[in-house]
């Protein structure tokens, strides 16, 4: 869905959940600012028992002269309804007859729940990161409006952990675009005036039930119900118990439970570890050490009775804490590390070998960008990395949009460059900007280039070579070149060059699919040069 497709209406309501946090009152209000523009006069405004009473809230209605009105009733039914970070229907979202119904949101739902005219990205951390994203695509600068900016911004900020649990690159997009465009003297007072004393008692009244599992070193605790971002404050402060490597605190809300997950360990990242726990029953994202996520209701009750064939919890936190303790456990025992970057090398010398196929790939110069020594970050949709740019180093865009380097003598060897026009085919282009400290919060990070308006096509030539093994089990990968781990699924690759047994990495199972046949007979002792590898720091 666009935004002008809202215009063909007239009396336009834009409607937030009953409860409305920060990333609803700040998306409703993007949509309102954008259709002002446009000459219209739409309102903004919830429903519910009671009017904002959080703090925080109040001040960022006042501060930012955001009109979110507080009704119980529409004096005349509006041609468009549009809700924001929910659904018409939901129980949290009082019922207000329409003659048409749209929804911008970002939590899971089913198709058929959904009105025609509607944009859910439910792999998005913010609702506002939705709306910031049409309203560019709209040539709509946020940036230009300080209010908007800071409501936008604050919205993502309080959506995921303060920044935390980012789920996707477009939030990190926001997060870059609005951060110095924003007013930061409101949003420390937002930020400071967040946490009430009953939420104070939530808190500590949480820390004192936790469930501890020393054979794998977790602990999950239960929340009240409570902002999400509490729970990023409950789960902050149970990491740092020295015998706690990964924790879970949790709260239940009207459809499902929210979760806040932190890992302090190396070999456990908080996203990924999200990602399992909330596989079929809901989901979730954010940093190697930050990540939250949301589970549904009715997938929770579904995938309890399954297993133990009925319900007979009678509190759904109940149930939601023993699906959690047996998923984790399963996650720590149903896996294999290896520490290449230690020497664990496994053998793959029996392995079938495979050859590269010769697919047009994207390639830039990195030098052509910016000048050698220039510390750089790359993003891309596995997430950010950084770099340093080197006058021997190629960027190359592989088919399924991830980045990995080679130097220039094994590009030059192992490539043919092509004067076919590139083309990028993927979800979220790989994007590229000088790096800053996170020391220094003054100076603003350079312009963000897309790499494929750099990119050029260059087709891999025949000498490409792997051995590798089909993946049965969840298995991480310590490389010496990555502060993290590789990690492969059920169905995924291990891999190593064929010259040099000791590079092990993993390829996705649907990239593998695209770049990899059988090799010729005859072909096993070949002697080939470095393949290239995903980026990593310094790489």
């Amino acid at each position: 869905m666009k935004l002008t497709e809202l215009l063909q209406f007239d009396r336009i309501v834009i409607q937030c959940h009953d409860n409305p946090d920060a990333d609803a009152i700040a998306s409703g209000y993007g949509i309102f600012k954008y259709l002002q523009a446009q000459g219209k006069h739409p309102r903004l405004i919830y429903g519910g028992r009671n009017p904002i009473q959080k703090s925080n809230l109040v001040l960022m209605v006042e501060m930012l002269h955001i009109p979110v009105e507080y009704v119980q009733s529409l004096e005349e039914e509006p041609d468009l309804l549009l809700t924001a970070d929910c659904r018409y229907g939901e129980k949290n979202v009082q019922h207000f007859p329409a003659k048409k119904t749209a929804v911008i949101d970002h939590h899971k739902a089913q198709l058929s729940e959904l009105p025609a005219m509607g944009e859910v990205r439910d792999n998005y951390g913010a609702c506002a990161t939705i709306v910031w994203d049409m309203l560019c695509g709209e040539g709509f600068d946020a940036g230009e409006d300080e209010e908007l900016s800071t409501a936008l911004y604050y919205g993502l900020f309080m959506d995921t952990g303060k920044l935390q649990e980012l789920r996707h690159p477009k939030d990190k997009d926001l997060r870059d675009a609005l951060e110095f465009r924003c007013n930061k003297s409101s949003l420390f007072l937002f930020q400071n005036s967040n946490l009430s004393l009953e939420e104070l008692r939530i808190a500590g009244q949480a820390l004192a039930g936790y469930d501890y599992h020393p054979d794998y070193r977790f602990a999950i605790v239960e929340a009240e119900r409570c902002d999400p971002n509490i729970l990023g404050v409950i789960s902050d402060m149970l990491i740092e118990a020295d015998t706690v490597d990964v924790c879970i605190a949790y709260c239940m809300l009207d459809d499902g439970a929210k979760l806040s997950v932190r890992s302090c360990v190396k070999q456990t990242r908080a996203d990924e570890l999200t990602a399992y726990v909330a596989e079929g029953l809901g989901s979730g994202g954010g940093h190697i050490r930050k990540s939250g996520g949301f589970l549904r209701e009715d997938l929770l009750i579904s995938a309890y009775e399954s297993q133990y064939g009925s319900l007979k919890p009678a509190q759904p936190g109940v149930l939601v804490r023993r699906l959690l303790a047996e998923r984790m456990a399963r996650y720590f025992r149903e896996q294999d590390l290896i520490h290449a970057d230690s020497g664990d090398i496994p053998d793959l010398s029996g392995e079938p070998v495979y050859q590269k196929k010769r697919l047009p790939i994207g390639y830039v110069r990195a030098a052509d960008l910016y000048p050698v020594g220039t510390r750089v970050e790359v993003r891309m949709l596995e997430g950010d990395a950084p770099f340093t740019i080197r006058a021997d180093t190629y960027f190359i865009i592989g088919v399924e949009a991830e980045v990995y380097t080679n130097d220039e003598a094994y590009f030059l060897s192992h490539n043919d460059p092509s004067d076919i026009p590139y083309q990028f085919h993927g979800e979220y282009a790989p994007t590229i900007h000088e790096a800053v400290s996170a020391m220094d919060l003054e100076t603003e990070p350079g312009t963000r280039k897309n790499l494929k308006d750099f990119a050029k096509t260059c087709i891999p030539k025949d000498i490409s070579f792997i051995r590798a093994r089909r993946l049965t089990r969840r298995t991480k990968v310590f490389v010496p070149w990555s502060d993290s781990y590789l990690l492969g699924l059920p169905g995924d690759w291990l891999v190593s060059r064929l010259e040099d047994p000791a590079d092990v990495y993993i390829v996705k199972k649907d990239i593998f699919a695209k770049m990899y046949i059988p090799a010729p007979s005859g072909e096993n002792e070949t002697p080939i040069r470095s393949e290239g590898r995903l980026i990593g720091p310094d790489n």
